[in-house]
């Protein structure tokens, strides 16, 4: 995996939010510039850090990915813009794997200001100064809740601040029996968010959830768009209360049909189990227990193996 040590290109793409929008609603987010940026087009490479800023009334830098690929396409439309003239404008088009971007809902208030770097604004693609670069990462820190240039990599993709903490102190202990470490509550949802992203979803953490006379978060979710409705929810129960965590769980499966997983120390199997037992027949069908947590810490390794193998035959 790339890091900018590598010294790898750090790229400014600048658009409008309405068409951030667009290229977040994409199964794959993508963007696209005009043929006048051919030469910088053809300088960019897969693996280079993009910075998202979109213009007014935000004016300021929203998000961060990496190049995933890059193509020129003059036949299929994407942005509203195109389709009301019914011809591609932007056809040097990339796609972009996100690694932290804010909701929506925060990209005018928390967005990172970089008014002094004293660029061409009206050039909406441009190579940024290592100095900018290395300034704009300082500036992310607080924004997307990382403390090194490593943690972009992890955790969830859709970040906010402040993050509730759920059960910070929760601690998965394992049996003699078994031979993993104890993990954390935190740990396992960073974990789960991860798996997520590497498999293209936007992955968020404490997911508001509004309950009759309970206001809860569901611990990770995962989104097929960036403001979506979560394809997949996640609950953690470390602790043993796993009453409200199935109803969590059945909540968002009524609402929005989400996959819905659960994550417990196998002490508590039998008491899921009766719980799935005496409940609907549709969401008993479609939950899945994971009893070895472990086995996430497990699977996360293999995705970032199998994604440094790809990228390394560039078949990524």
């Amino acid at each position: 995996m790339k890091t900018m040590k590598d010294k790898i290109k750090n790229w400014l793409v600048i658009g409008r939010p309405s068409n951030w929008e667009t290229a977040f609603s994409q199964p794959v987010p993508i963007w696209g510039l005009k043929l006048r940026y051919q030469a910088d087009f053809q300088a960019m490479s897969i693996g280079d850090i993009l910075w998202f800023y979109a213009t007014h009334p935000v004016t300021g830098v929203i998000g961060i990915g990496l190049v995933k690929d890059k193509y020129i396409d003059d036949v299929n439309l994407v942005w509203p813009d195109e389709y009301e003239r019914k011809e591609v404008i932007w056809p040097l088009r990339f796609r972009i794997q996100v690694l932290k971007v804010l909701p929506r809902i925060n990209w005018e208030s928390n967005n990172i200001k970089i008014n002094d770097f004293r660029l061409l604004w009206r050039t909406g693609f441009q190579l940024l100064k290592t100095e900018h670069a290395k300034e704009l990462f300082n500036r992310s820190k607080f924004i997307f809740g990382v403390e090194e240039e490593k943690d972009f990599f992890t955790g969830a993709t859709v970040t906010q601040q402040p993050l509730a903490v759920g059960e910070e102190l929760a601690l998965y202990a394992p049996s003699l029996e078994e031979k993993e470490s104890a993990i954390t509550h935190r740990e396992l949802q960073n974990q789960i968010a991860e798996i997520g992203k590497l498999q293209f979803y936007y992955t968020e953490l404490e997911y508001p959830l509004t309950l009759p006379g309970e206001g809860k978060n569901l611990d990770v979710v995962w989104k097929r768009e960036i403001d979506g409705v979560p394809s997949f929810v996640f609950e953690i129960e470390l602790s043993g209360l796993v009453e409200r965590a199935m109803d969590r769980l059945k909540f968002a499966f009524r609402k929005w049909n989400s996959r819905p997983r659960i994550i417990v120390p196998e002490r508590f199997i039998k008491k899921i189990h009766n719980l799935v037992a005496v409940s609907e027949r549709d969401f008993s069908q479609n939950i899945k227990l994971y009893y070895k947590p472990v086995q996430i810490t497990e699977l996360l390794s293999k995705k970032r193996e199998l994604k440094t193998t790809e990228q390394n035959l560039e078949m990524y």
